[in-house]
């Protein structure tokens, strides 16, 4: 079970990093439709980030009960 937390922590620390890298390419984006495209990806790292999170929680919620 420490594994799994362990592997989700990671898993939530790379979409957070990856996040920020989409934003930071969309600041710098000259092309509007390149800056576009690099904020649809920081949108959909952060979904999955939120999911992640969610995940973790419940999996907590669940070892503390055990």
């Amino acid at each position: 079970m420490i594994k799994l937390i362990e592997a989700l922590k990671l898993a939530i620390e790379n979409e957070r990093n990856t996040k920020e890298q989409y934003r930071q390419q969309a600041r710098e984006a000259v092309d509007p439709e390149v800056r576009l495209m690099f904020e649809h990806l920081a949108r959909d790292e952060e979904k999955h980030e939120k999911q992640l999170v969610e995940k973790l929680q419940a999996l907590k919620l669940l070892y503390l009960e055990d």
